[in-house]
């Protein structure tokens, strides 16, 4: 059985609402001066608490139980990041192209290989807003589908706001 929700981000806000049958279920928000972003979906409430300078990692609390970090988020070279849950389950979260139009985050294996799709995301319209569509595969083997679901979006904007931050850094020296 599959779950579909959408999600927006109106262009310029650091807002994303995630809609189901066109009710708003969740969203992320990331305050101006601050890299953490706060997440909500259904009855989970997440802060994504990203940490270091240019090696950086993100610590996952969920504000339902105190606060407690519940999983981490690792970034490798290149577009690539991995969620590890304090449960022992490790996600994959994998883009299907430069663009990062369509991308999955996926579970692995204990030997690390990629065992089953669980979240597929993509980007459907991109003018004044960017909207898109989250299909969740839920057999019931998975309990954390809200935070997989909230993390596999957050891990898609860290890397636009990235790829943004070093266009402006690029276009700076370029000027000079």
């Amino acid at each position: 059985m599959s779950r579909k929700l959408n999600w927006v981000k109106e262009a310029f806000s650091r807002e994303i609402s995630l809609m189901q049958d066109g009710q708003v279920v969740g969203g992320m928000h990331r305050n101006g001066f601050s890299r953490d972003v706060d997440a909500f979906l259904n009855n989970v409430q997440l802060r994504f608490d990203v940490m270091g300078f240019l090696v950086q990692s993100v610590n996952i609390h969920d504000i339902n139980a105190n606060n407690q970090i519940i999983g981490t988020i690792e970034f490798s070279f290149g577009k690539r990041a991995e969620l590890k849950l304090n449960n022992g389950s490790n996600y994959l979260w994998k883009r299907h192209n430069v663009l990062m139009r369509e991308w999955d985050m996926i579970r692995e294996n204990a030997d690390g290989s990629p065992e089953k799709e669980i979240v597929n995301y993509d980007l459907t319209r991109r003018f004044f807003e960017e909207q898109g569509d989250i299909t969740v595969d839920e057999n019931g083997e998975t309990k954390s589908v809200e935070v997989i679901i909230l993390t596999g979006l957050f891990i898609r904007n860290y890397f636009q706001r990235r790829r943004r931050m070093a266009a402006v850094a690029a276009a700076g020296v370029a000027s000079r």
